[in-house]
């Protein structure tokens, strides 16, 4: 379930960022390509998966493109901790199998993290780096 306070207007840039046209765009690559990278099963980042699943992921990339260009946080939430695994893994693997092409894998998980946390992508999404709880200081 969704918090209330995920669709509460918080201070947003008047205009959208760079950074967050670049996270959409990007996720509706993704959407255009799932199908295409499912009619060649064992390619792409999920190899060995069923082709059924590239079609699932369609509409997870097509709801995370309308929730990032809408600034909702539980997608930043979502996408950093898809990407945060997806680069631990990818370093895992990398480290324990001296696999090269895990190491070249790394790139896209980077990308989209140093896209996330950069600060016009978090004040979009109104995460801050306040350590206090409580409402901001005015």
């Amino acid at each position: 379930m969704i918090a209330p306070s995920d669709d509460a207007p918080h201070h947003q840039p008047a205009a959208r960022p760079r950074r967050v046209v670049v996270l959409t765009v990007l996720l509706l690559i993704g959407a255009v390509c799932a199908p295409v990278v499912a009619a060649g099963a064992d390619a792409g980042p999920f190899a060995g998966l069923p082709p059924w699943t590239y079609a699932v992921l369609t509409p997870v990339y097509l709801t995370l493109a309308w929730a990032v260009s809408r600034a909702r946080r539980w997608a930043w939430w979502t996408l950093v901790a898809l990407h945060g695994t997806d680069a631990v893994y990818l370093l895992l693997s990398a480290a324990s199998m001296n696999d090269a092409t895990a190491g070249r894998n790394l790139i896209w998980p980077a990308v989209y993290l140093v896209v996330l946390t950069s600060e016009p992508t978090r004040a979009w999404f109104g995460i801050t780096n306040r350590t206090s709880p409580g409402p901001p200081a005015t």
